[in-house]
């Protein structure tokens, strides 16, 4: 999971300028500032503390991580996410444990949050990449294979959020014909998913 979680902080980094570009026309400007805050609080987390073993600690510590040094509502919800995906993998880590865990963080996120798919939101990422996870409770799923149709998922439904009109977050109080450009929560979202398949096939 080490190479996993430096792939995601080297991909928040390297985006940071993008997502500040996308951000600028419906929030603060400061979207990609805040990804690559959690990533450099990642990265000194990793260097600081050996990696809890357990997935159910990982996210439970990452949440509170990002609580603390992420900020804004973006932190606030990757919180609420990483605090509910943490509750099925508490007894299992089984591959259907892992597409439980995205259902549970992404019902937290509409739960407290208040968006839905479809609001243009980071949800419309993930929603579009659990649909795809569920196949991991088939017998004998291939975890690589069913990532990657995941991931590719989530990238189309970032995309697809240039065409549709905010209905949550800053954006909502856009006129939707200045919405020109992917939601950048919703790109940075699939990107982190992009990140994880990618530290998994770095994998030695």
């Amino acid at each position: 999971m080490r190479l996993v979680l430096e792939c995601v902080c080297s991909k928040m980094l390297s985006l940071q300028e993008q997502l500040n570009d996308l951000d600028r026309a419906a929030g603060d400007g400061d979207c990609g500032n805040t990804h690559a805050q959690a990533a450099i609080a990642i990265q000194n987390w990793l260097d600081a503390k050996p990696l809890p073993q357990r997935p159910y600690q990982l996210f439970s510590s990452l949440a509170k991580l990002l609580l603390e040094k992420m900020g804004g509502s973006s932190g606030a919800l990757y919180g609420l996410f990483l605090t509910a995906a943490a509750q099925p993998l508490r007894t299992d880590d089984d591959l259907a444990a892992w597409s439980l865990a995205m259902d549970a963080g992404i019902n937290a996120m509409m739960r407290y949050g208040g968006a839905v798919p479809g609001d243009r939101t980071m949800l419309d990422s993930l929603w579009a990449a659990a649909k795809e996870l569920k196949a991991l409770k088939t017998p004998k799923a291939d975890l690589m294979q069913v990532l990657s149709k995941a991931v590719n998922k989530a990238e189309a439904a970032a995309e697809s959020t240039k065409n549709m009109e905010a209905s949550a977050g800053r954006a909502s109080y856009i006129s939707s014909a200045h919405l020109e450009q992917p939601d950048p929560g919703a790109v940075a979202a699939a990107a982190i998913l992009r990140a994880v398949l990618e530290g998994l096939q770095a994998k030695p």
